[in-house]
């Protein structure tokens, strides 16, 4: 299987740079094996601590995240978690966890991208698919999500997989505090 992610849709570009003037500098690092401890917004679901950054900076008000990669934890529910979180002081608590990944938005940095190029082999993300149809290629299935508003990202059966050249369109699965 290739899951592949794209562009995070919103109604205004604006609605970025709005937020832009709420920090002061931007903070592009990143704290191995820290969590951030309070400040839950809420939990979804990504391939990568990168990812779980970009959805942290184009969530409304999320200004901190905190990511469990897959080797975290044995639990199938909870690998993969991105953790968005709000802080009044820009930061939170932070608490040694090995394997966790935290870091803050980039809203206050220049030039951000909500779009992730990224194929991810073999891996299988928790999401709601609401469209299914054959693709001759995992192209044409990431090109089907780009240009589709409610695709958050897709998942490509490959020659390998049962249901071979089939493409799912998926959104969030998004999972409340």
């Amino acid at each position: 299987i290739l899951r592949s992610y794209k562009c995070l849709h919103f109604e205004r570009c604006e609605e970025v740079a709005a937020w832009v003037p709420l920090l002061q500098k931007c903070v592009t690092r990143i704290y191995e094996n820290t969590f951030f401890q309070g400040g839950d917004l809420t939990t979804v679901f990504t391939p990568s601590a990168n990812y779980c950054q970009i959805v942290c900076t184009y969530h409304p008000t999320c200004l901190l995240f905190t990511y469990l990669p897959a080797t975290w934890t044995k639990d199938p529910a909870k690998r993969f978690s991105c953790y968005l979180k709000d802080s009044d002081t820009e930061m939170l608590p932070k608490v040694d966890m090995e394997g966790a990944i935290s870091g803050h938005s980039l809203k206050q940095c220049n030039q951000i991208s909500a779009c992730s190029p990224d194929v991810h082999v073999g891996l299988d993300m928790e999401g709601n698919i609401f469209d299914i149809t054959m693709a001759d290629s995992y192209q044409e299935c990431q090109k089907r999500c780009t240009n589709d508003n409610r695709c958050h990202f897709f998942t490509y059966a490959s020659e390998n997989f049962h249901n071979a050249s089939f493409c799912m369109l998926s959104l969030y699965h998004r999972y409340k505090n």
